[in-house]
C-alpha cells in the first residue's frame, strides 16, 4: 500500500491535479469572500483579481503537494527508510487538512486586512472542521519523532503525530489504557466555554430557540466528544489534543486582547482574533500556536512599521500576522520542531517559552504605541 502511495505521490499527474483542484479553491474563495464584501456593502473582487488568486491559489497547492507528500517535507529528519515508508501515506489527510486550514486563513487574511474583521463564518465552521479532523483521521496531527525505550536495545526512533502531552502515540499521555471520566469532562468543558464565547446567540425565542443552529452545534460537539470517548484512546486522544489547543490558544488571545487594550487605553484586538486562534489551535494544537504568537509579533512589528512610513496608518489589523505565521510554521514545521521541540519537554522550558511570548507581545505593543504618538 505504501509503494502504490508513493509512487501515486510522485507521478506529475498528481502534482497536476493538485494544482486544479487549488484553482477551483481559489476561485471558490474569491465568490465567498466577494459574497461577504456586498452584505456589508462593500466592492467585491474584481475579474483580474479573482485570475490571480486563482492562479495563485493552484500554484501554492501544487507546491504544497511537491513539499508534504512527494518529498515527505514535514516528516521527521533520520527516519529509518521502513518507518517513512509506512508514515508516508499518513501524509494525504494531514495534507488535505492544511489545504482547509489554509484556505480559511487566506479568507480570514484577505476581510481582515479590508475590513478590520475576521467574520464567524470563517473561524467558527473552520474550528469546528479542525475538530472534525482530528476526530476523524487521527494521524492528520503534525508529525513528530518519539524514542521507545527497549530493553534489548537502544531506544528505537518512532514517527508519531504531536498530541497536547507529546507523542500521540507513545503512550504518554495522562489516559493511559483508556480514556478516564476526567479526561471527558475537560474536553466537553472546553468545547461548552468555546460555545459560549465564540458563537453567537440565537435570537430566536420558545421552541425555536433550542433548536436553533446554535444549539445543535452545542448538541452534535458534546455528542462527538462522548462517541470518541467510547470508540478508544486514540480517536479522544486526538480530539482531545484538538480541544485543548483550541481552549488554549483562544485563551490565550483573550489575556493578551485584555492586557493590551489596558496597555493601549483602547480595545488593542477585537474577539475576531480570539476565534481565529481557537481554530488555528483545533487543527494545529497548542504548541503550534505559542510559536505562532512568537512570531506574528515579529511580522505584526515589521508590517506595521511599514505601514506607518508608507501611509502614516497607525491602525492595523493582528489577523494576517497571526495567519502568516500559523502557515510559515506548517510549511517549515520539520525545522522548526527540531529546534524547539525540547523546550516543550519541560515545564520549566515551558514556561520561559510563553513568558517570552507575553514579554515579546507588550514589548511590540509598546513599539508600536510610540510610533503612533509619534504620528
Amino acid at each position: 500500500m505504501s509503494s502504490v502511495v508513493q509512487s501515486w505521490a510522485s507521478a506529475p499527474a498528481a502534482g497536476l491535479a493538485a494544482a486544479v483542484i487549488g484553482g477551483m479553491l481559489g476561485t471558490l474563495l474569491c465568490r465567498a469572500v466577494a459574497g461577504w464584501f456586498r452584505a456589508t456593502d462593500d466592492d467585491p473582487p474584481g475579474p483580474w483579481t479573482q485570475v490571480v488568486i486563482a492562479v495563485s491559489s493552484a500554484i501554492a497547492v501544487g507546491l504544497l503537494w511537491w513539499w508534504e507528500i512527494a518529498t515527505a517535507g514535514l516528516l521527521p529528519a533520520g527516519l529509518p527508510a521502513d518507518v517513512m515508508a509506512l508514515v508516508q501515506p499518513e501524509s494525504v489527510p494531514r495534507y488535505l487538512a492544511h489545504i482547509v486550514l489554509f484556505w480559511l486563513l487566506a479568507a480570514a487574511t484577505w476581510i481582515d486586512l479590508r475590513q478590520r474583521v475576521i467574520p464567524d463564518w470563517v473561524t467558527v465552521p473552520g474550528a469546528l472542521a479542525g475538530l472534525g479532523f482530528a476526530w476523524a483521521w487521527p494521524r492528520s496531527l503534525l508529525p513528530v519523532s518519539v524514542e521507545v525505550p527497549r530493553s534489548f536495545a537502544a531506544a528505537a526512533i518512532q514517527a508519531d503525530v504531536l498530541a497536547w502531552y507529546g507523542g500521540l502515540g507513545a503512550g504518554d499521555g495522562p489516559c493511559g489504557a483508556a480514556p478516564q471520566v476526567a479526561g471527558l469532562a475537560l474536553a466537553a468543558a472546553i468545547f461548552f466555554a468555546w460555545w459560549t464565547v465564540c458563537t453567537e446567540p440565537s435570537s430566536a425565542t420558545g421552541a425555536a430557540r433550542w433548536l436553533s443552529p446554535r444549539n445543535l452545534v452545542l448538541g452534535l460537539g458534546l455528542a462527538a466528544i462522548a462517541a470518541a470517548w467510547v470508540i478508544g484512546t486514540v480517536r479522544f486522544e486526538a480530539l482531545q489534543s484538538a480541544l485543548v489547543g483550541l481552549g488554549v490558544s483562544g485563551g490565550l488571545v483573550w489575556a493578551m486582547r485584555a492586557g493590551a487594550s489596558q496597555a493601549l487605553g483602547k480595545e488593542a484586538m477585537g474577539l475576531g482574533d480570539v476565534t481565529l486562534m481557537a481554530m488555528v489551535g483545533a487543527w494545529l494544537g497548542w504548541q503550534v500556536c505559542v510559536l505562532t504568537f512568537f512570531l506574528a509579533a515579529f511580522i505584526g512589528l515589521g508590517h506595521g512599521l511599514t505601514q506607518f512610513v508608507r501611509h502614516r496608518e497607525s491602525e492595523l489589523p493582528f489577523g494576517p500576522s497571526l495567519c502568516l505565521a500559523a502557515a510559515v510554521i506548517v510549511v517549515a514545521w520539520r525545522p522548526i520542531w527540531q529546534v524547539v521541540g525540547i523546550h516543550f519537554q519541560s515545564p520549566g522550558q515551558l514556561i520561559l517559552v510563553v513568558a517570552a511570548v507575553v514579554v515579546l507581545t507588550a514589548v511590540t505593543l509598546f513599539i508600536w504605541r510610540f510610533f503612533r504618538g509619534v504620528a
